[in-house]
């Protein structure tokens, strides 16, 4: 039998529509997570490994999926340069916290364009790397619909380079 041969990495699936997930009062930018079922709604998101969330989504078993205004961006990406471990990032981003419909411990960021309330379904361990585990959420409550035309969401191109439509910024 042959073995088995992986590509490198290759970036080439950029740009990404930045999430902003909260799992109990921390918080963290992801760019990994994909919608994977309409009926039940659910989502995929894939947690990186050694991550304080990571610990955080396994102990609650719940996180909030918020997708940010371009306009807080930098707030949005430092996010993940700042540990949870180290404090209430919400505050020391200047973030507000919002009492969630549906989850037990997390907590909601006030000025979200959309949030979905989401539980874990399912943590898919067979499908582990060294980098990232990935989870299956099923989502249980929405805030703030609006039409895709009324949105700036935050781009991710690649390294520190992010864009919304028609502009683009560095994270410094």
């Amino acid at each position: 039998m042959k073995p088995l041969i992986h590509a490198p990495f290759n970036a080439g699936f950029f740009p990404q529509h930045v999430a902003l997930v909260s799992i109990g009062n921390n918080m963290l930018p992801m760019g990994y997570w994909t919608v994977i079922s309409k009926e039940p709604f659910r989502f995929l998101i894939c947690m990186g490994v050694g991550n304080y969330s990571l610990q955080l989504l396994r102990e609650l078993g719940e996180a909030a999926v918020h997708f940010m205004p371009w306009s807080q961006r930098e707030q949005v990406v430092r996010a993940g340069y700042i540990s949870g471990r180290e404090g209430d990032k919400a505050k020391r981003l200047g973030f507000t916290w919002l009492p969630a419909n549906q989850l037990q411990q997390t907590k909601l960021i006030a000025g979200a364009e959309t949030i979905y309330e989401t539980t874990v379904f399912r943590e898919l361990t067979e499908l582990a790397s060294r980098e990232f585990v990935p989870f299956v959420l099923d989502v249980v409550a929405i805030h703030g619909i609006s039409r895709p035309q009324q949105k700036s969401p935050i781009i991710y191109l690649s390294h520190k380079d992010f864009a919304t439509l028609g502009e683009r910024w560095r994270y410094r």
